[in-house]
Formats: structure tokens, sequence, C-alpha cells
């Protein structure tokens, strides 16, 4: 007795969901006997929405018959995309250890389901206003949206958290949108300031694939406003006045204490244990640190140590949630060692092991920027904020209407070819967005990332945002320069990167304006 051979008509098929697809196949006796053969569906998972008609197949020998295989699959949430592979069994029904299988694949397509809600839609401030957005998604496959907010007339600064988010099938994702006003208005009356929120594709779709007449249900848009109020009214008066009272109050409350202590975490009873530190050079002027998360704790402090072990200085009241952080302002080619350790009330667990870390040397720098290896339209303007070096920066030749070259730590210089991938922006109207960018990077540095941090204050033609604008007074965490986009992009898509910061990954050319 041998196999039965099985041919299928077409191994490729396609449908969309609520759709049918069928096709024959055939079931060849090779043997002597007459065969009767049980037929079915097997897969990686199985496939209920596929039937065989008819299930058994009596077959003459050396003489085949035919079945038919039809694929339904459903609509909605539950139904499958994508590539479907399945294979057709026959058994024999004499001898089960004879049977043989014919494989297809079955290419179904998507269905976009998605919805955005956003809450409240007019917001009201001085200064800025707070949206949620929610995306909801009904189709049968799931989604990745990038978030792009933008207002007519570029009134308006917007900060997104996150900015990219994976909506799964049946779920509902949320994101925070803070709408910042550009130009706060002392007095006068409330002015209402209309924005658009666009959940866009990442990746984006194609170029040349076509656009859906109508909503487009795989890029869904909500409209929003932000209400702005003047600064001063008599309640901001009244208010101000109270606030200055309370603030003496806690001023007081404080001076009296000895200091108000962090939101504790802690239970108040447990010793914390012994923090794992490590140090890495960050610069001439900077060492990054990164510690191992401690549960059950209030603060950590972070203590600097000379080559004695003595303790010359102690930063307290360290946020909980933080791992890293930069130390700045450093002397260059100089070693700084420090020791961390954990505090749950009035309790302060043991130190961690001392770590130590040299500065890098101090760069040198030229006394004028080249034109060949500097375009003036791709440095910036100002000195690196927090320098330490008492050389003032390199300066090198301007065109008409484009500012002087500034050379520093933090306001690199590129040439045209040199690319770089941009882990994380941070806008510098947040206040924060400088320290924000180096503790990052000090974690990636501790993760083993070669991340480096630069400040954009508008004069790099190649860093831009989406309306093609350049940056401006923006903090940059990126990887490079490399010689090409798909280099740095490889580099910064790495597990380690992505184990510590989901990141987009975005290529500039920062020498080279977009076109």
């Amino acid at each position: 007795m041998t196999d039965p051979v099985l041919r299928l008509e077409t191994t490729q098929l396609t449908v969309e969901p609520g759709g049918q697809a069928r096709a024959e196949f055939t079931v060849l006796n090779p043997g002597t006997i007459v065969e009767s053969y049980a037929l079915d569906i097997v897969g990686e998972q199985p496939i209920p929405w596929a039937e065989i008609t008819p299930p058994v197949l009596s077959v003459y020998p050396q003489q085949q018959e035919t079945a038919v295989v039809v694929f339904n699959p459903p609509t909605g949430p539950t139904g499958p995309a994508g590539t479907v592979p399945f294979g057709i069994r026959a058994k024999s029904a004499v001898d089960p250890s004879n049977s043989a299988v014919v494989e297809g694949q079955l290419e179904i397509g998507q269905v976009f389901g998605l919805q955005a809600k956003l809450t409240p839609v007019t917001s009201s401030g001085r200064w800025r206003g707070l949206h949620t957005i929610q995306f909801s998604n009904w189709g049968n496959a799931p989604a990745r949206l990038r978030i792009v907010a933008s207002d007519p007339d570029q009134a308006l600064g917007f900060l997104i958290r996150p900015d990219v988010v994976d909506v799964p099938l049946g779920s509902t994702v949320t994101a925070r949108i803070k709408a910042r006003t550009r130009k706060p208005v002392l007095r006068g009356s409330p002015s209402r300031l209309p924005f658009k929120v666009v959940g866009e594709p990442d990746p984006p779709r194609p170029f040349g694939t076509p656009t859906p007449a109508g909503a487009d249900p795989s890029r869904p848009v909500v409209d929003g406003a932000f209400n702005q109020k003047p600064i001063l009214t008599r309640g901001v008066v009244m208010a101000a006045t109270v606030a200055g009272a309370a603030l003496i109050g806690i001023l007081a409350f404080a001076l009296t204490r000895g200091g108000a202590a962090a939101t504790p975490t802690g239970d108040g009873t447990t010793l914390p244990g012994k923090p794992v530190l490590t140090a890495t050079a960050a610069g001439p002027s900077s060492v990054a640190l990164v510690w191992a998360a401690l549960p059950n704790i209030d603060s950590y402090a972070l203590h600097y140590v000379d080559q004695g072990d003595h303790i010359n200085k102690t930063d307290r009241g360290i946020d909980v949630k933080n791992t890293a952080k930069s130390v700045d302002g450093l002397k260059p080619s100089t070693a700084y060692c420090f020791a961390l350790s954990a505090v749950n009330g009035k309790l302060e667990g043991p130190l961690s092991a001392k770590v130590c870390a040299t500065t890098a040397a101090a760069p040198v720098t030229p006394t004028s920027v080249p034109p060949s290896s500097v375009p003036p339209s791709s440095a910036p303007t100002s000195a690196p904020p927090g320098g330490t070096s008492s050389t003032p920066p390199a300066t090198g030749p301007s065109q008409p209407g484009q500012p002087s070259v500034v050379v520093g730590p933090d306001t690199p210089a590129f040439a045209p070819g040199g690319w770089i991938a941009a882990i994380e922006l941070q806008p510098g109207a947040t206040g924060i967005a400088e320290q924000t960018a180096k503790d990052l990077a000090a974690q990636l540095k501790g993760g083993g990332v070669d991340a480096k941090v630069l400040h954009a204050a508008g004069q790099y033609p190649g860093i831009f945002r989406a309306n093609k604008a350049p940056m401006s007074d923006d903090w940059v965490v990126y990887l490079g320069p490399g010689s090409s986009s798909d280099q740095v992009k490889a580099a910064c898509q790495s597990a380690k990167v992505q184990a510590i910061h989901k990141s987009p990954c975005l290529t500039y050319q920062p020498a080279v304006a977009p076109s």
C-alpha cells in the first residue's frame, strides 16, 4: 500500500473578509485496491471557517477523484487578516499511516476600522490646554499610528505622549496632548484657536497608494480647539495674593522642618537595599550615572566621593522614578567618583559600591570653521548651555541672511553626507528639555549605546519638523553621524536601543536642507 497523491489546482488564493474563495484539488490512488480517504484542513492554527466537500472520497486503483475546499473568513475584529498558510490532508481509511498533504496560502485583505475621540474637544487656559485622545480599532488587523497635531495659524505648540501608539484588534489606546500657546495675551478677550489631530499610519503608506474617497478608516482625524484666556484678570490678582501668602507659609514650614520630603512611596519601616550603580564618561564636562531601581523606597541620595573615600557632597531627594542622572559642569580629563543610597522614610540604606569615571579631554577648538566642512546654514548660533570651557566657541563665515556658525559640545557641526538617527526630540518650550534629553542619553550610555545630545537652535536645515520648518530651541538625542540613512537607522533600531527607549528612529542629514 502506498500514500495517495494530492494536487491543488491553485496554491495562492485571495479573499476579502466576509467573502468566499474556493479551489479544487484531486486525490490519486496509486495502489491496487479501492481506497477511502478522509479529507481535512491542517495548519499552524485551526481554520474553523474552511470546509471540504465531500469530506470523504472513494478512489479506484490508479484513478483520481476531485474535491473542493471553500474558505469563508468572517468580518470584524475577530476575523483574520494577512497571509494564512493551510494544508489539505488525505488519510487512508484502510491504513491510517498512509496519508499525504498538499499546501497552499490564503491572502486575506485587511479591513481598517480606526476611530478617534478627543476629550475635551475644547480646553481653556492662559498658557496651555490638556487633552486626551483615544483610538479604537474595529478592523481585522492591528495598527500602529503616529499622532500628529497641527493648527492652521501655527499659533500653538504641541507635546504628545506617547506620539506613536499600537492599537490591537478590538482595543482602545490613549495618549495625552498638551496644546501650548506661542503668544500669551496679557489682557483682552478670550480667543479660540482650532487645531487638528491625525493618526498617521506608521510606517506611512507607499508613495502612489490611492487615497480613499471621503473619510479614510486607516487615518483617523479629529478636530479640537484651545480657548486662550488673557493672563491678567481680577481673579488672577486675587489668586496671586492668596498664592503669595501660601508660599510664605510653605517656605516658613520648609525652613522650620528642614525641607519637605518627596511624596513617600515606601512603607517607612523597611531598611532599603544596596543600589547597583554604574558611571560612564559622557564628554569633557559630564558623567552619566545609571542604576537599577529598588522597591519600597521614597527617594535616592547621590554622594560625591573623593579619592580618600570621603563624601564631599550629597544630592538628596532624587525622584524614586529616576534610574539615571547626568552630572554636568565637571572638569575635563578628571576622575570623579560617586556612591548611591536609597531612603525609606527616616531610614537610609547602605551605600553602593564606589564607581568612578574620568571625563574626556577638552576638544581642541579651531579658530575658524572652514566653509567646506560646515555649511553656514547648518550650524547653531548659540553657545551650548552649561559649557565649562572658557575658550569662546569658534565661528565661521556666514552668508547674507544666515547666522554665524557656532561650534560647541551641544552644537556640533555636520558635513554633507553625515547622517544621524534621532532617538528622541524634546521641544525646548517645555523648560526641562535639556535635562530630559541628557538623562535619556545617560541611560542609553549605561546600556552600552553611544548616544549623544545636540541643541537644535534653528541653524540645522536638515533637522526639521513635519512642515519642513527648522527646529528652534529643541534638544535631540541621536546616534551618528554615519555615512548613510540606512546605517544610522539600523543602529537606532538595535535591540540595545529599543530595550531602553522605544524609538521611531527618524533619520536626518543635518547639513542639507529639506527639498
